[in-house]
Order: structure tokens, then sequence, then C-alpha cells
């Protein structure tokens, strides 16, 4: 009798075994099909609360403001503005391009070019730079100049207030390697009239 109850122990231990490895197995497979139904490059915010996430886009639409607000209505025509909204991970194709696509004219010479701008405020440097865009956003600004044949560039603020930065750069993307870039290399490409609005150099296709 004490035999055939240990057999009996043995089938339930190994039956409660096998129920625990399903239970596991399914977990995961759960698991890995929540993540690949995730919409691919958008970056992950789940860290942030609502409140940080509304304070950036805040801070980042009213820089996009004070750059919208340095060119002269005379030669520049805002064509594109970009508003990044998403919701349960839906969004629009557009939020991939660059923030603003902008128009140079000057009549008396017959020219006619146009250009965009990703924009980027932050309030200090990081370990002696600027992490700037993640990677697959690099990739998508370049594949947007390639398609439509125009120049895009990054004007990136640093300290002050969105609406009024202490130095600002303006870097051609065709320049830009890597999603970071340190204050030497932001340097070269420093704007030290902050106070007077952009220029374009329509004969070398030049934001400054």
């Amino acid at each position: 009798m004490d035999k055939k109850m240990g057999y009996i122990l043995i089938l339930v231990g190994i039956v409660f075994l096998l129920f625990g490895v399903f239970v596991i197995v399914k977990s995961n497979k759960r698991k890995g099909k929540s993540e690949t139904n995730e919409l691919p490059n958008k970056p992950r915010q789940e860290n942030k609360s609502n409140d940080e996430i509304a304070e950036n886009k805040a801070k980042g639409d009213s820089f996009e403001k004070f750059v919208v607000k340095q060119f002269d209505k005379r030669y520049f025509t805002l064509n594109e503005w970009r508003i990044d909204k998403y919701v349960d991970g839906i969004y629009a194709v557009s939020n991939h391009f660059p923030d603003l696509e902008i128009e140079f004219n000057l009549k008396i010479k017959e020219v006619s070019n146009k250009f965009a701008i990703e924009c980027k405020w932050r309030k200090n440097y990081y370990q002696g730079g600027i992490e700037w865009a993640n990677d697959y956003q690099i990739d998508n600004y370049k594949k947007y100049a390639e398609t439509l044949k125009i120049p895009v560039f990054v004007v990136i603020g640093v300290g002050g207030e969105p609406e009024n930065p202490n130095e600002l750069f303006i870097i051609p993307l065709s320049q830009v390697t890597s999603n970071t870039l340190s204050k030497e290399t932001l340097l070269k490409y420093e704007k030290t009239t902050i106070d007077k609005g952009f220029f374009w150099d329509f004969e070398k296709k030049e934001l400054k």
C-alpha cells in the first residue's frame, strides 16, 4: 500500500511540474507577441510620466516657434510644420520627417530653394555633448533628404529657455554621423549672432 502511494505522489509531482513548464512557456510567448506587435521606429517613453512627456513636448514646441520666427517672411515660406501626435502606437508617417520644411524665394534672381530643419533644444550638455536623436531617426531624415533631393539641417539650442537659448547651432545633416554631437563639433557650426535671423546662402545651399 505504501509503495502504491509513493508511485501516486511521484505521478502527481510530475503532473504539477509539466503544468508549471506549460504556464511559463505560454507566458513567454504572450510577452514576445506583445513586443512584436508594437509599431517600430517610435521612441519608447514608458519610463516617463505623462507630466514629463507633456513638459518635454511643450519645450520642443516652444523651441520650434523660436526657430520659425528667425525666418524673414519676405524671403521665406513655411511649407510644412509637422506636429508629433500619436495615440496607442498609432502615428502619421510624416512624424518620421524633419519638423520644418522651408522655401526660400528671391524673385529678382529667380531663385527658389527648399530645405528642411529638425529642431532640438537641450537645457544642458551631458558628458561634454548633446544626444539629439535616435539612430533610426537619423536614417529617416537622411532618406527624406535623399528622396526629396533637398538639404536637411539640425538646429540645436542649448541653455537658457527654449524660446531664448543661450547657444545656437546649425548643423548640416550631411555632416552628421552620430546621434551624439560633442561640444567641440557643435562649436564648428555655432551661430554667434542669435539676435539676428537666419540667412540662406542660395549659392552654397547653406543655412547660417
